[in-house]
């Protein structure tokens, strides 16, 4: 009774011993990616984020940029204005020449000619108070033109000099703004590189991590995949492996992992699928044979209808193509090969000649796996007769 005792005991602490050993052994691995993820979910926010700044500062320079746009078409107006201000000061300071020129030469005349006197003598000489009075407003009037003339000119200069000095003021306030302006812009600029350059490294990190991340991934698929590959694996070892590559997929990240998973539970099904077909058995030849062939067997694809018009299938639990020589086995004759199952003979082919048939594999894969070998053809029926 206490060896029975002994003996449970044990088997119990192995257990026991067994049941915690398997989950220490995939925790770290587990926690590993888990851990990666989410720093890379982290990196995807901080990136997120910097990406935001980016198009924040981007608008900012866009702006900073039509505000020195504007303001570079606002200098070259003023320059503009500042030039024709200065052609019509040189025109001015010549119509004032001339105007001096001629006041100059009326003096010199008047010195000459002593018309100073005869002016007085012109009033004198009046012939009635009327005449006087006449006579003095038109020297009087002579006088006025000459001053008004010098005095519009003089004006005129003086506008034309404070206009002047007033643009080249403007001209030189928007030189000050548009220096700002490009401080402003490089300080923008120089925040976007600083931002672009942080942007790069969290993408490099993420991709650091992305990579261990898809390191990991590829070792928890191995093993499954190595069973769904191995050819000494049972049917309800494949059948184990593809579920645990079902339960893993909706985890991974990586594509590629994603990739390696989902062909391998495509491969495991495939596998599963083949093994629980029953194998087509080849008719009693003693009731429907009507020939036998030893032929030699290759495999084809692709292509478009066959000879007879048909699109050629593989079928395995039903009737395939296959192509034939027509001198040894009609098209539309119903045939067995062995290996292959029922075909209809409906396709020929250029190199088909004599004892030779070619059976049809729905990939390229199928026909290489099928390659170049020897089979029985038998006859199951003629055209006509099935």
């Amino acid at each position: 009774m206490n060896k029975k005792l002994k003996l449970i005991a044990s088997a119990l602490a192995l257990c026991v011993t067994f049941n915690v050993s398997f989950p220490v052994m995939a925790a770290p691995e587990n926690a590993s990616i888990d851990e990666h993820k989410v720093k890379y979910q982290e990196l995807n926010t901080e990136i997120k984020q910097i990406n935001e700044k980016i198009s924040s500062l981007d608008v900012e320079i866009e702006e900073i940029n039509q505000n020195l746009e504007e303001n570079n078409r606002k200098i070259e107006d003023t320059k503009i204005e500042i030039e024709n201000t200065k052609n019509l000061l040189i025109q001015n300071e010549k119509e004032m020449a001339e105007a001096q020129d001629k006041l100059n030469l009326r003096v010199r005349s008047l010195y000459k000619s002593n018309l100073s006197s005869n002016i007085i003598l012109f009033v004198l000489d009046s012939e009635n108070f009327s005449d006087l009075f006449n006579r003095i407003h038109a020297v009087s009037k002579i006088v006025s033109l000459d001053k008004e003339l010098m005095k519009d000119i003089d004006e005129k200069k003086v506008k034309l000099e404070e206009t002047s000095e007033s643009l080249k003021k403007n001209e030189d306030e928007l030189s000050l703004l548009n220096n700002q302006i490009s401080k402003d812009l490089e300080k923008v600029e120089n925040k976007k590189d600083e931002q672009q350059l942080a942007l790069n490294q969290l993408n490099e990190q993420k991709d650091e991590i992305f990579a261990i991340i898809e390191a990991n991934e590829k070792t928890l698929v191995e093993h499954p995949l190595s069973i769904i590959n191995s050819s000494s694996s049972s049917i309800s070892q494949i059948q184990e492996a593809v579920n645990t590559l079902e339960g893993l997929l909706p985890q991974l990240s990586s594509p590629y992992v994603i990739g390696l998973a989902q062909d391998g539970i495509y491969q495991g099904n495939s596998i599963i699928q083949e093994a629980n077909t029953p194998p087509v058995q080849p008719p009693s030849l003693d009731e429907n044979g009507k020939a036998t062939y030893q032929m030699e067997s290759t495999a084809y694809t692709g292509g478009g209808l066959t000879a007879m018009g048909l699109k050629p299938v593989h079928n395995p639990n039903g009737i395939s193509t296959v192509a034939v020589d027509p001198n040894v086995i009609p098209l539309g004759s119903k045939v067995y090969v062995s290996g292959y199952g029922v075909a209809i003979a409906s396709d020929t082919g250029g190199a088909i000649k004599g004892n030779i048939v070619d059976v049809y594999f729905n990939t390229h894969s199928e026909c290489i796996s099928w390659g170049r070998r020897q089979v029985e053809v038998t006859v199951l029926a003629y055209p006509g007769e099935w």
